[in-house]
């Protein structure tokens, strides 16, 4: 009987452990003037809304990168909100004592930030000498205000890894250094160290491919993956729902959605677990809930998975472990009203950050 008495503390040990939750709180990193002068963040509002807004902030230590694409700089604010610097258009009349540091950027796109604090920059091709058929929009000098993350449009571009005082280290091909552009690209994902992570696409396949100090390291191909030529997929539709790198490379954690071949119906999520020179997948976890979704990977090999709570004023962040079974939650409690938040991310060292426009200016928060 004792040893019954003491196998259900243990048990009820573990189940209190399993299902704690950890309500954080949002910390003010910075807080960012929205204007119409050289020296805050333009916003542009359309029916009472900021449209270009990014999706993420890049944040370093003590600034944030923001591209004006309309004068094709970026400029980097400290925590107090104040222009540090600029960097790009060299026709860009400069602020008086704020440095300006030219380099000649075809139009913005997304921006990041390196651990050792580079900025890592979509830079799209410009359209000198590219015809584009009449009645079709002419991708190369839209501004990138859209921060879509999704579609089918050929934007060619190399990525700049360029210092906060300007110095170019290098640019980035779909190859490498200094090799072909990228025709399309969804994502970039700053690793540990020099390791960068872009998800694109390479004719009509999307892929991810993992560089380091300017060389392709390898890439994980998406109709390679074994999951499309399991037995599974003679009964379901199977789609790729996101793919993330762990931040030191060693490999990625894809989620996918399983939909009825009858009704087309969602059935449920699966994760699996490749590394680059392996397409074979490693079972990690299944979803019933269409609303969970993987978030991020820590880089102790936990993973979140997302889930929203109290229609959508808070969000649970589930956190599994390297095998993954579900260890703990974390909760991100959104102050009201929920509408001035924007975008939730992580970044490669597990900090957690979230997007908030309030009253003329745009903020970034850190979850602790």
């Amino acid at each position: 009987m004792r040893y019954l008495s003491l196998s259900l503390v243990i048990f009820l040990s573990i189940s209190c452990l399993r299902f704690r939750v950890d309500n954080l709180k949002d910390e003010i990193l910075f807080r960012i003037p929205l204007g119409q002068t050289s020296d805050t963040w333009e916003g542009v509002v359309v029916n009472q809304v900021l449209t270009n807004v990014p999706i993420t902030v890049p944040v370093a230590s003590n600034v944030v990168a923001l591209a004006d694409a309309k004068q094709s700089i970026i400029k980097l604010f400290d925590r107090n909100g104040r222009l540090e610097a600029t960097i790009g258009n060299p026709d860009f009349k400069s602020i008086p004592g704020i440095p300006h540091y030219p380099f000649r950027f075809g139009s913005i796109g997304i921006v990041a930030i390196t651990e050792d604090g580079d900025l890592v920059v979509q830079n799209r091709i410009s359209s000198k000498g590219i015809e584009v058929p009449v009645g079709q929009e002419n991708v190369y000098k839209s501004h990138s205000g859209v921060f879509s993350t999704s579609g089918t449009t050929v934007l060619p571009s190399f990525l700049v890894q360029i210092s906060q005082k300007g110095v170019v280290k290098f640019m980035l091909g779909a190859s490498g250094e200094n090799s072909e552009p990228f025709r399309y690209m969804e994502a970039l994902i700053p690793g540990e160290g020099e390791k960068l992570f872009v998800y694109h696409r390479i004719a009509e396949e999307m892929r991810l491919s993992y560089f380091e100090d300017g060389q392709l390291k390898g890439n994980i191909k998406e109709a390679s993956l074994s999951v499309f030529k399991s037995p599974e997929a003679k009964e379901y539709d199977i789609t790729l729902d996101k793919i993330l790198p762990h931040p030191e490379g060693e490999y990625v954690l894809a989620s996918f959605s399983y939909f009825s071949k009858k009704d087309k119906r969602f059935k449920f999520r699966r994760i699996y677990r490749y590394s680059f020179t392996n397409n074979e997948g490693v079972f990690m976890k299944e979803i019933q809930d269409p609303s969970e979704i993987l978030f991020s990977i820590r880089s102790n090999n936990e993973f979140y998975i997302w889930e929203t709570e109290d229609q959508g004023n808070s969000i649970r962040l589930q956190v599994h472990n390297s095998e993954g079974n579900h260890v703990n939650n974390k909760r991100l409690p959104f102050s009201p009203p929920r509408g001035q938040w924007r975008e939730t991310y992580t970044d490669s060292d597990d900090n957690i950050y979230s997007v908030r426009i309030r009253a003329g200016a745009l903020e970034v928060y850190r979850w602790i």
